[in-house]
C-alpha cells in the first residue's frame, strides 16, 4: 500500500508531500545495510568458519553434542557453516524481521531447513526452558554482533546475557575475545577535522579569529570511523607505537564490565603534539588464540594483506586538549569506555581528576551541527584562498552583500575588508548562534542575521543588495548537487536585488567520469554464492529493496576508496546562476574508456562552482589535480561525492542520459 509523506528535498529546500510505500522505511534499511559488505568479506567468513569448525571438534571431543547459537544470524551464513561441519542442533535468532524471512528462504534453499532453526526474536527475548524457545541452554555460541567501535552495536549486553541465560557454563563463544588498540598521533591534517582555525588573508594579515568557545572546546565523543590506510604518511606523526588498552573476554570465563578505564605509561617514540588516538581491534577467534581477525591498517600488526573490508573501519578520536610531547618522555594515555563507546586522553602527569576521564561534549555547538568533513571544508586553506582572493577584489565601501550559505564563517571577512552590509541566511538554530558568536568575538557591526529568506524580504525595505555570495554548501545537502539551493535561494530575493548586482558563484558544472574503483563497487555486488551457499534469495531482497528506496546514485568520499580513471572527465550540464532554465532539461553523452586499465565498475560525479572566469576559481568537490586516464584519481576529502556502482562491464563506452527537472526539483542519471 502506499501513503503520502511529507519529506525535504534538499535541492529546493522545500518539504514536499509525496507517494512512499508504506514499508519504505525497512527498505531502506535493507538497502543500505552492510549485510552485503560482510558477506563479501572472504577473510571474516574463512576465519569465523574455521573457528566455528574448531569448536564442533572441541566439543564432540569431550563428548558432548554441539549445540550451536548463532545470534543476529543475518543471511543464516553461519548457521549453514556450522551445520556443514557436524553441528548437532543449530538455532539462529535474527530481530530484523526481512533478514530473518530471508534467511528463512536462504536456509531452505541450501536445504538446511530441518536442521537449523529460526527464532524471530532478539537474542535477549529468548526463552529458556520445556515450551520455550529454546529446549535447555546450547554450548556453543557464534555470533558477529560488532561496528567499528567494537561495542557500538550492544556487544557487552548481548554477550553478557547469552552466558546468564542462553549457553551452559563451559560453552565455546566464537569469537573468544576481542583487544582493543590505541596509537597517539600528530596530524595538523586530521585535527582540521575537529578545530575551527583564524582566517588569514594572503598576506598573513588576521581577519576573523575563532571564538573562544568555540577553540576551547572539547568536541564530541563520537567515532570518526574511516579507512585510515587511505591517509597520506607525510600526513601522519606516530607519537607512540600502538598498543593494546582494552580486552573484552567474551568466552564468559571473566566478568563483563560495562564502564572501565584504563592508563598505560608509554615512552613518546617522537616530539610532537599529540593531537588525535587512532583506534582499531582484532577478534581471537579460537580458543587457542591461534586464528586472529584484525582491522588494524596497513602499518599495524604485521598480516599477510591488509584486506579491504568497509563494514569496519578503524577510528579517530579526538583528544579534547593537545598535550605537547618530548621523544623519550613518558606520556599517559587514559583510556575509557561505556558501554557502547570509547573515547580517550592523554596526560604528561598522573596527577589525575575526574575531568581527565570525562567523555568530551561539545559546548560551542559546532560539533554537534557539521560532519567532521564540513568542519575540515571550512579549515581548507586552498579554498578559503579563491573566497578570500574574490572577496578582496569585489568589494568595496559600497558593497552591500547576501551570504545564501550554511556555516560559511570566513564570509565575514567582506566586513574587514569595508562592505558596507552584510546580510547573512542561516536556517539552522545551532549554525545561526555559531555566526552569532563569531559576529560578536570579532566585535563586527554591520551584519545582520535572518533565520529565512522571508524574514530578509519582509524586513521594512533593507538595503538594496548589489552581491550574493554562496560557497555553496547547505546543512541538508547530501549529493553535490543539493547545494544547488543557492539557485532556489536565489530566486526568492531577486526583488531586493539591483538590476546589476553580482552573483558569485557565477556557474555550476556537474562532471562526471568513468572509474575502475579497487573494491567499493563490492557493496553493490550481487552475491550469486557465499562459502559455497546459494544466496539468491538475499540478492533479490537487495535489489527489491534498492529498487524502492535508493537512487541509482549515492554519496562516497571516494577519497577512502582508490580507483583508477578510465575515461575523461564528461561535462554533464552547465547552470548559469543568472539564466537558471525553469523547464525540463533532458540531455545525453558518452563517457569514452580506455579498456586497457581494466572494467569499468563505477561512474562518479561531481560539481564545480566558477566564481570568475578561469580555473583558479574554480571551487570543486571533485579530483584535486586533473585526472589522467590510467591513473589514480585524488579525489578532495572534505566533500563526498556522487556514484553510481555496477558490476564490471569490459566495454568501450557508457553512454549516459540526465534530466534536470528545476519545477521539481530533481535530477536523474541513467546508464546504458
Amino acid at each position: 500500500m502506499s501513503i503520502f509523506i511529507q519529506k525535504l528535498n534538499p535541492m529546493t529546500g522545500v518539504n514536499d508531500w509525496i507517494v512512499q510505500q508504506e514499508d519504505y522505511d525497512y527498505h531502506q534499511e535493507v538497502a543500505r545495510s552492510s549485510f552485503a559488505d560482510m558477506l563479501h568479506d572472504t577473510e571474516r567468513n574463512k576465519k569465523y568458519e574455521t573457528a566455528l569448525k574448531s569448536a564442533i571438534e572441541v566439543m564432540h571431543s569431550r563428548g558432548k553434542k554441539a549445540n550451536v547459537l548463532d545470534i543476529g544470524t543475518g543471511t543464516g551464513l553461519l548457521s549453514m557453516m556450522a551445520v556443514r561441519h557436524g553441528a548437532d542442533s543449530v538455532t539462529a535468532c535474527e530481530a530484523f524481521k526481512p533478514m530473518s524471512e530471508c534467511a528463512f528462504k536462504v536456509i531452505k534453499r541450501n536445504g538446511f531447513e530441518n536442521k537449523i532453526k529460526i527464532i524471530p526474536k532478539r537474542s535477549t527475548d529468548i526463552t529458556v526452558g520445556p515450551g520455550g524457545d529454546l529446549g535447555a541452554p546450547c554450548n556453543i555460541l557464534v555470533t558477529e554482533v560488532f561496528d567499528t567501535e567494537l561495542i557500538g552495536e550492544g556487544a557487552l549486553s548481548t554477550f553478557s546475557h547469552a552466558h546468564k541465560v542462553l549457553l551452559e557454563k563451559d560453552c565455546i563463544v566464537v569469537p573468544q575475545s576481542a583487544t582493543v588498540y590505541a596509537q597517539v598521533v600528530e596530524s595538523p591534517f586530521i585535527q582540521s577535522w575537529n578545530r575551527v582555525k583564524d582566517v588569514y588573508d594572503n598576506e598573513g594579515k588576521l581577519l576573523i579569529k575563532t571564538p573562544s568557545s568555540v577553540r576551547n572546546c572539547a568536541g564530541s565523543a563520537a567515532v570518526h570511523d574511516l579507512q585510515l590506510s587511505q591517509i597520506k604518511p607525510n600526513c601522519l606523526k606516530f607519537l607512540t607505537q600502538p598498543i593494546p588498552v582494552f580486552r573484552f573476554d567474551w568466552s564468559g570465563n571473566t566478568p563483563f564490565i560495562f564502564d572501565q578505564s584504563t592508563i598505560h605509561s608509554i615512552k613518546a617514540a617522537q616530539s610532537g603534539v599529540a593531537q588525535v588516538v587512532f583506534m582499531w581491534w582484532d577478534l581471537q577467534m579460537d580458543t587457542e588464540g591461534k586464528i586472529v581477525l584484525s582491522c588494524a591498517p596497513h602499518w599495524g600488526p604485521p598480516q599477510e594483506a591488509v584486506p579491504w573490508r568497509d563494514h569496519w573501519m578503524q577510528a579517530i578520536y579526538y583528544l579534547p586538549n593537545e598535550v605537547v610531547v618530548s621523544k623519550d618522555a613518558e606520556l599517559h594515555l587514559v583510556s575509557c569506555h561505556d558501554e557502547f563507546s570509547l573515547w580517550f586522553n592523554v596526560r604528561l602527569d598522573l596527577r589525575l581528576s575526574e575531568v581527565d576521564y570525562v567523555k568530551p561534549i561539545c559546548e560551542c555547538g559546532l560539533h554537534m551541527t557539521f560532519s567532521r568533513t564540513r568542519i575540515g571544508q571550512i579549515n581548507d586553506a586552498s579554498r578559503n584562498k579563491k573566497y578570500i582572493s574574490l572577496l578582496e577584489k569585489c568589494i568595496d565601501r559600497d558593497s552591500v552583500i547576501l551570504i545564501l550559505s550554511d556555516g560559511f564563517y570566513l564570509s565575514l571577512c567582506a566586513s574587514k575588508m569595508g562592505a558596507k552590509k552584510i546580510y547573512y541566511v542561516e536556517t539552522n538554530y545551532l549554525s545561526r548562534k555559531i555566526l552569532i558568536d563569531f559576529v560578536e568575538f570579532n566585535e563586527i557591526t554591520n551584519v545582520e542575521v535572518f533565520e529565512n529568506i522571508e524574514s530578509l524580504v519582509n524586513n521594512g525595505n533593507p538595503e538594496k543588495i548589489n552581491m550574493v555570495v554562496g560557497e555553496p554548501y547547505f546543512l541538508n545537502s547530501i549529493l553535490p548537487w543539493d547545494n544547488l539551493l543557492f539557485i532556489y535561494l536565489l530566486k526568492g530575493v531577486r526583488n531586493i536585488l539591483t538590476n546589476d548586482a553580482r552573483l558569485f558563484p557565477k556557474i555550476a558544472v556537474i562532471k562526471g567520469i568513468a572509474v575502475k574503483f579497487s573494491d567499493l563497487n563490492k557493496i553493490r555486488l550481487p552475491l550469486g554464492e557465499c562459502e559455497g551457499f546459494v544466496m539468491k534469495d538475499f540478492d533479490e531482497l537487495i535489489e527489491t529493496s534498492s529498487n524502492i528506496s535508493d537512487d541509482n546514485v549515492e554519496a562516497q568520499p571516494l577519497w577512502e576508496y582508490p580507483g583508477i580513471a578510465l575515461s575523461k572527465p564528461v561535462d554533464i550540464i552547465t547552470i548559469d546562476s543568472n539564466s537558471v532554465p525553469e523547464k525540463v532539461v533532458e540531455l545525453s553523452g558518452v563517457f569514452e574508456i580506455d579498456s586497457r586499465h581494466g572494467s569499468c565498475n563505477g561512474i562518479a560525479l561531481w560539481i564545480e562552482w566558477l566564481h570568475e572566469e578561469g580555473a583558479k576559481s574554480v571551487i570543486s568537490s571533485g579530483p584535486v589535480i586533473p585526472p589522467q586516464v590510467g591513473q589514480q584519481i585524488e579525489w578532495d576529502v572534505h566533500t563526498r561525492q556522487g556514484v553510481c556502482l555496477f558490476a564490471d562491464r569490459a566495454t568501450s563506452h557508457i553512454s549516459y542520459r540526465f534530466k534536470f527537472d528545476f519545477n521539481e526539483g530533481n535530477i536523474t542519471f541513467k546508464w546504458e
